[in-house]
């Protein structure tokens, strides 16, 4: 039974972080949209009461496709849960609004996450083309409209934007927001270059994240990279290889999730669609085995692609490294009961 899905409804994005996959692959990316119809296609139900619908994906920000807001009453109209990330820089003052006065008609049922990673000073060197005055505007006119409790101001604390992490948190507390930190491991991994200024080539800023901002599980993903390494050179121990195979929490199997790309493909997560994307381990020329379209849900139904022999039976499968159809991105970001991801805090930092 899906409970939970995650909905990429554009690759289209007004900001370029530096750690995001379409700036990091600017040569792989095509825009592609949903259009309300294709939703109302894919989800042709009248009630989805307890569904989770997750607006977000690896590609893009769900608030630049322009019928997201017919998008979002369709979907509360039938009872669905309706959950955004946006970097909350982009449409009108009038859109925001919109959104909230949707919100506060449907309690319960839309809870933006407002994915600001500083303030005014330093939001824009992450964040990158984003413009805090808009941003500002944005939030202001979402809170106006939906005065309980709609949204929470999520924060990647850099060492960069550490110091406006009181005024975030006390912005927040005005707008009646949530607030909580974002850890990531990614972040925890690599340093990014930012380019800023006009077209992104006036300035470059590395961003780093070091002592106790890093991923507090960083370590345990370090020893799964050992595993990797170990069984990729047919070294790797039988039995801690069973053992580390039991830990893995999949989205699809164990948490009911589906995830659906910006070409309406569909995934058991966005992980495995962001190795698709950049054709990590040759996922896609592996699994070319399929019929062409095989998980398009331009061409099959959820139910049918569910049915499809790679979401039934295999896998589950081919977490086993010996499997023809195994990637490692099962192991690194789903074992050890899904270490690998991101870490929200909600208490006072």
């Amino acid at each position: 039974m899906i409970r939970k899905v995650e909905l990429e409804i554009t690759s289209d994005c007004n900001a370029a972080c530096p750690g995001c996959a379409r700036t990091l692959n600017k040569e792989s990316l095509q825009i592609n949209s949903f259009t309300l119809q294709d939703l109302q296609r894919i989800f042709p139900a009248d009630d989805y009461s307890g569904v989770e619908f997750k607006f977000c994906g690896v590609l893009g920000d769900p608030i630049v496709n322009p019928d997201c807001l017919e998008m979002t009453r369709y979907l509360v109209q039938r009872g669905g849960y309706c959950e955004f990330s946006t970097n909350g820089g982009y449409n009108t003052q009038d859109w925001w609004k919109e959104l909230g006065s949707i919100a506060a008609q449907h309690p319960g049922l839309v809870h933006i996450h407002f994915c600001i990673d500083g303030h005014r000073e330093t939001n824009h060197i992450y964040r990158v083309n984003t413009k805090w005055n808009v941003i500002e505007r944005n939030i202001a006119a979402f809170a106006e409209t939906a005065p309980e409790q709609h949204a929470t101001w999520i924060y990647i604390v850099f060492d960069h934007n550490e110091n406006e992490l009181p005024t975030a948190r006390a912005h927040a507390a005005v707008l009646g927001f949530e607030f909580a930190t974002r850890t990531g491991m990614r972040n925890s991994y690599h340093d990014w270059i930012a380019k800023l200024g006009n077209k992104n080539n006036k300035e470059e800023k590395i961003i780093t994240t070091t002592g106790k901002k890093e991923h507090s599980k960083k370590d345990v993903i370090k020893d799964l990279d050992k595993f990797i390494t170990e069984y990729k050179a047919n070294k790797a121990d039988k039995k801690q290889t069973d053992e580390i195979l039991k830990t893995v929490v999949c989205k699809y199997i164990h948490e009911g999730e589906i995830f659906i790309a910006s070409d309406q493909t569909m995934w058991p997560c966005c992980f495995l669609w962001d190795s698709a994307f950049k054709n990590k381990e040759g996922i896609i020329d592996k699994l070319n085995q399929f019929d062409p379209d095989w998980n398009s849900l331009k061409h099959h139904s959820i139910k049918d692609i569910q049915k499809h022999e790679w979401f039934s039976e295999l896998l589950a499968a081919s977490w086993e490294p010996t499997h023809p159809l195994h990637f490692t991105r099962c192991i690194r970001t789903c074992a050890k009961n899904k270490a690998y991801h991101n870490e929200i805090n909600y208490a006072d930092n």
